[in-house]
């Protein structure tokens, strides 16, 4: 394999021969729906596409493909796609969903809206953010579908198509529809074993004022919950200092790549999970360091300092508890026009701390006007429940993993937005799949292992509901 990974070894078990007859489908929805670029378009958003064209074609996509396979389909507005199965007062809920963060398309190896498979690895946005797991897990309930082994409870396969903004979709589906929420659920959009607690995820915008008529105005930046990989700006300068400053700068900052021609200064970082901003290079926030030493502007500067380690020792802002080791700061985007240079950044903390003194705290300790932009508070569920323990289990008879533990985690899934749910799987411990990141991956061994297991989880969890535990 070139992402030189151990092969993920599950048991042969009645799971692994249950789903045999359904992973040639499986890989070949998955890759018709990679083909769809799910990505937020604000310019196709209309009533009936609250999240744009193509966000709208992948739930369209998997519609039909649950009517085909025997669900109810109910489209909730086209915010989320609603594939049921049987009734009752109990019910089981699974989350995933079909959006997708933006791509640079220069900076893959493979299509990343072409499911490319090399040396049994899989490569494609969303390949594993969300929509690889999403289709194992589909997959995995088929099968249990057919065998008649469901039953006795109400099942809801939530396909939403705005987790990676503001998870607009699933606040629609229980605040506007007023679906409900359900006895259990699990989001198959993290990491295994399980996930118990999540961080809160706020993001805010910072402001500083800066005056500077020899950088020219300029906007970078794609999304919050990505590393700054690239930035650009146009620049007033000798071309000789500049020279001096950068060789000088590359000597100090080998981690970046810096490009400059005819007075335009480009930046090339590490894109990386917003969840996780010390594994990326923000193209960003270099570029305000190298303009601070360039025209000795010190707030530029302070700036950089703030934020380059991604956990906010600058301005105290790192707040930890016994479930979380860390606070996380990601600048996502950054924009500037000739007097305010404005910062936009995703924070993640323990839910214990409240997001009034996160804000409070970075307006005292870094000189800049904050705004809170909006936000989610995190949790922490019980691991020693019975259900929590019925997942666990699930994931330990099928691979033999009895070391591992229950993580509590940075990364926000669908767990927050709903009730009795946690997020489980589907990337396997000492795994990067890449997600948010260039090249993203799944290998095909990984995509079957998690169908076997979803298989086990969600038969397990059918008994677990008939027997009124």
């Amino acid at each position: 394999m070139n992402e030189k990974i151990k092969e993920i070894n599950v048991k042969n078990t009645i799971y692994q021969e249950l789903i045999k007859p359904y992973e040639k489908e499986a890989l070949n929805t998955l890759k018709e729906l990679i083909a769809i670029p799910s990505v937020h378009d604000e310019s196709s958003i209309t009533s009936d596409k609250p999240f744009g064209q193509e966000v709208e074609n992948a739930l369209s996509y998997i519609a039909d493909k649950g009517a085909k396979l025997g669900f109810q389909v109910d489209r909730c507005d086209n915010y989320v796609t609603e594939l049921t199965y049987g009734d009752g007062d109990k019910v089981f809920d699974i989350y995933a969903h079909l959006d997708v963060v933006p791509v640079k398309e220069k900076n893959w190896k493979h299509h990343p809206f072409s499911l490319t498979i090399e040396d049994g690895i899989m490569y494609g946005r969303g390949v594993s953010d969300d929509k690889g797991p999403a289709i194992a897990c589909l997959y995995a309930v088929k099968a249990l579908m057919d065998n008649k082994r469901l039953g006795g409870y109400k099942l809801r396969f939530l396909f939403g198509g705005n987790e990676e903004r503001n998870s607009l979709c699933l606040e629609h589906y229980f605040h506007v529809l007023n679906k409900g929420y359900p006895t259990i659920g699990f989001s198959p959009d993290a990491d295994y074993p399980l996930i118990y607690g999540e961080k809160s995820i706020y993001s805010y915008k910072a402001t500083y004022d800066i005056s500077s008529d020899q950088i020219k105005p300029f906007a970078i930046g794609d999304a919050l919950n990505i590393v700054l990989a690239e930035a650009k700006c146009e620049i007033d300068a000798d071309e000789a200092i500049v020279d001096e400053l950068l060789s000088k700068y590359l000597k100090k900052h080998p981690e970046v790549k810096i490009k400059y021609n005819n007075n335009t200064l480009e930046f090339i970082g590490v894109p990386y999970h917003g969840s996780m901003p010390y594994n990326g290079v923000n193209a960003g926030l270099h570029m305000l360091n190298f303009l601070g030493h360039l025209y000795d502007i010190k707030r530029l500067r302070d700036i950089y300092d703030d934020y380059c380690d991604g956990k906010g020792f600058g301005f105290k802002g790192d707040y930890h508890d016994q479930h979380f080791d860390c606070t996380t700061y990601n600048v996502g985007k950054i924009t500037f026009d000739g007097q305010h240079l404005v910062v936009f950044v995703n924070t993640r903390f323990p839910p214990m701390i409240d997001v009034d003194t996160v804000i409070k705290n970075v307006t005292l300790n870094t000189g800049s006007e904050v705004e809170l932009l909006g936000g989610s508070v995190g949790f922490i569920a019980d691991p020693k429940s019975t259900f929590i323990q019925t997942l666990l289990k699930s994931y330990q008879e099928e691979t033999g993993d009895y070391k591992s533990k229950p993580l509590a985690i940075g990364g926000g899934t669908y767990s927050r937005e709903s009730k009795n749910t946690v997020a489980f799987g589907a990337q396997f411990p000492t795994r990067d799949y890449k997600m948010h990141g260039d090249d993203e991956f799944f290998p095909i061994n990984d995509f079957l292992a998690n169908m076997q297991i979803y298989a086990h989880a969600v038969d397990a969890l059918s008994d677990y509901l008939r027997k009124g535990e």
